[in-house]
C-alpha cells in the first residue's frame, strides 16, 4: 500500500513540477500510471494545482521551512525552493485523503508535523486567510450504454443483475440523489443510467468489453447536442481518449468519424478505446492537429457534423475545487482548475478556441458544429460564442442546443442585450443543480442568409428543430423498409431454392424410375 502511494505522489510531483504549458492531460497519459491507479493520479495533480499557493502559505505560517536542516529525516533534500514532491504530500495530508502514506523523507517529515500543519490550517480558515472546509459534493456514478454494443434494456437488466433496483427519477428536478442498492435512467440525457456515488465498476464485465462506458453525465451532453444522425460523416477535433468520439459512434450506428489527435501518447489511448467499444468500423483516429488541415480537401467536403471539445481552464471540474476522487470526467480534460478567469492562460486558450471553431466553419458541408468546455468562465463560454458570431460573415447562427436541459447561459447584466439572447440558447451545468460537473455546450448550424447578428429567434429555432425532426422520422421509416424488404427478399429466395430444390429432385426420381423401366425391357 505505501508502495503504491509513493508511486502515485512521484508520478504527480512530476506532472506538477513541470510546467502547465505542456498540458496536464497529455502528461497524465503519457507518464506510465496504470490505468487502476489513474483516477488517483488525475485527482491528486488536479488538487494540488488548484491549492498550491494555499499549501504553502499554510506551511510557511507553521514554520515548516524555518526548520534547521539537521533536523529533517535523513535524506530529505532541502526545502526551499518548494520541491514538488512536498506540495503533493501537503496536499494529501491536509486537502486530500488527509492521510500521509509514502516511504520517502519527505512523507516522514510530514508525518511528523501533521497534526501542527492541520492546526495551523484550521487557524488560517478561521480568520479567513485560507478557504473554509466544505465537505465534497458526492455526485452519481454515471454509466453510458454502448449502443453498438448493447441496447438500453439489455444494460437494465445487467445493472439489475449487479443487485440493484431500478427506480424512477426524481420529478422536476435535475439534480438526481440515488440511493444506496439503486439506479435510475437520466430522465433528460437517454442512454444513460445513474449509480450511486462511490460505485465501482471497473472491474465489471461489461465495462471492461466496452458495453457499458464509465462517463460523467455533462460529458454526454457534447454528443447528443450534435446528434449526428445514421450515416453522417463527422469531424471531431480534439478526440482523445474518446468518449465522446465514441458516444457519437453509438449513435449514429453507421458513418464515419475522423478522431484528431495530435499527441502521440494519447492518440495510443485513443486507438485502443475505439477497439475496445467496437467504433472501429465507425471511427479512423488521425495523428495530426485539426488546425493544420485542409479542411477544403476532398476526404473532408461532405462533412455535415463536427464536435469540438478543445483544452480549456477545466475550471467546471469538481476535482479541481474539492478533493475527492476525480474518476472518469478529469482525465478527459486539458485544465488543470488552477486557472483564474483573468489570467493570461485562459485568454490564450480561448482564442485557441475560437480558431478552432473558425477553422470547422470552413468546412464546405458543414451543417452543425458543437463547442463544449468543462470550464465555467464566461471568457470561455458565452464571450467565445459572441466573438465567433462576430466573424463568421454569417454563415452560421446559434440555435437553441439540448430543448429538454433547464439550465442555459449566464444571466446578462442591463445593457448586454446580446449576452441574453445567446444564453437563451446555449447550457450550463453545475455540480449544485445537475449533479455533475461544470459544464458549457454551443450549438452553431449553417444557415443561407442570418438575421439579428447571428442568432436565431425563437421561431427560427422551432422551424429547424421540427424540419430536423421529420428528416430523422422519415431516414429511420426508410430504413425499417429497406430493412423489410430485404427480409421480404431473403424469404422469397428461399421459397424459390426451395421450389428449385424440389423441381431438381422430382427430375431425378423421373429419370432413375425411366432407367428402371428400360432395364426391365431390356
Amino acid at each position: 500500500m505505501a508502495r503504491n502511494a509513493q508511486h502515485l505522489i512521484d508520478l504527480a510531483a512530476q506532472i506538477t513540477g513541470r510546467p502547465q504549458s505542456l498540458g496536464i492531460k497529455n502528461q497524465l497519459y503519457s507518464c506510465g500510471c496504470p490505468p487502476a491507479l489513474l483516477p488517483m493520479l488525475t485527482a491528486l495533480v488536479q488538487g494540488v494545482a488548484w491549492s498550491r499557493e494555499q499549501l504553502l502559505a499554510c506551511a510557511e505560517e507553521d514554520g515548516l521551512f524555518a526548520l534547521d536542516p539537521s533536523s529533517l529525516p535523513f535524506g530529505c533534500p532541502p526545502l526551499e525552493p518548494p520541491p514538488a514532491e512536498l506540495v503533493v504530500v501537503l496536499y494529501e495530508a491536509l486537502l486530500g485523503s488527509r492521510r500521509v502514506r509514502g516511504t520517502s523523507p519527505i512523507v516522514e517529515l510530514i508525518k511528523q508535523r501533521k497534526a501542527s500543519l492541520q492546526q495551523t490550517l484550521a487557524a488560517r480558515r478561521k480568520r479567513g486567510a485560507a478557504n473554509a472546509y466544505a465537505p465534497a459534493p458526492k455526485l452519481p456514478r454515471f454509466v453510458r450504454v454502448n449502443n453498438l454494443l448493447m441496447s438500453d434494456d439489455q444494460a437494465r437488466a445487467h445493472l439489475t443483475s449487479l443487485g440493484l433496483r431500478c427506480v424512477p427519477a426524481a420529478a422536476g428536478a435535475n439534480s438526481l440523489a440515488v440511493q444506496k442498492g439503486t439506479f435510475c435512467a437520466d430522465p433528460v440525457l437517454p442512454g444513460l443510467f445513474a449509480l450511486p456515488p462511490g460505485t465501482s465498476l471497473h472491474e465489471d464485465e461489461k465495462v471492461a468489453r466496452g458495453h457499458l462506458v464509465l462517463q460523467d453525465r455533462s460529458s454526454c451532453m457534447s454528443a447528443l447536442a450534435l446528434a449526428p444522425p445514421a450515416g453522417a460523416l463527422v469531424i471531431d477535433t480534439c478526440a482523445s481518449p474518446g468518449n465522446k468520439t465514441l458516444h457519437c459512434a453509438s449513435l449514429m450506428g453507421s458513418g464515419s468519424i475522423t478522431a484528431f489527435e495530435r499527441d502521440p501518447a494519447r492518440l495510443a489511448t485513443l486507438q485502443r478505446r475505439v477497439g475496445e467499444q467496437a467504433g472501429r468500423l465507425i471511427v479512423t483516429p488521425r495523428f495530426a492537429d485539426f488546425l493544420a488541415a485542409d479542411v477544403c480537401a476532398e476526404e473532408f467536403r461532405r462533412v455535415t457534423h463536427v464536435l469540438i471539445d478543445p483544452s480549456c481552464s477545466g475550471s467546471g471540474l469538481v476535482a479541481a475545487r474539492e478533493a475527492f476522487s476525480a474518476g472518469d470526467f478529469a482525465s478527459e480534460h486539458e485544465g488543470s482548475g488552477s486557472l483564474g478567469p483573468e489570467s493570461a492562460e485562459v485568454e490564450a486558450l480561448a482564442n485557441a478556441q475560437e480558431r478552432i471553431i473558425l477553422h470547422a466553419m470552413r468546412l464546405p458541408s458543414a451543417a452543425a458544429i458543437v463547442y463544449s468546455t468543462c470550464s465555467v468562465y464566461r471568457r470561455e463560454n458565452e464571450d467565445v460564442v459572441m466573438r465567433v458570431l462576430g466573424q463568421c460573415d454569417g454563415r452560421f447562427v446559434l440555435v437553441k442546443c439540448l430543448p429538454d436541459w433547464p439550465h442555459r447561459g449566464l444571466e446578462a447584466a442591463q445593457g448586454e442585450d446580446e449576452l441574453r439572447r445567446v444564453s437563451q440558447l446555449v447550457c450550463r451545468a453545475t455540480a449544485e443543480a445537475d449533479s455533475t460537473n461544470g459544464f458549457f455546450v454551443a450549438r452553431f448550424e449553417r444557415v443561407a442568409a442570418v438575421g439579428g447578428g447571428g442568432l436565431a429567434d425563437a421561431a427560427d429555432t422551432e422551424v429547424a428543430r421540427a424540419a430536423r425532426k421529420v428528416e430523422r422520422k422519415a431516414e429511420r421509416k426508410a430504413q425499417r423498409k429497406a430493412e423489410r424488404m430485404a427480409e421480404k427478399a431473403a424469404a422469397v429466395a428461399g421459397v424459390a431454392d426451395e421450389v428449385a430444390r424440389d423441381e431438381l429432385l422430382q427430375k431425378k426420381k423421373k429419370k432413375k424410375k425411366k432407367q428402371k423401366k428400360q432395364k426391365k425391357q431390356k
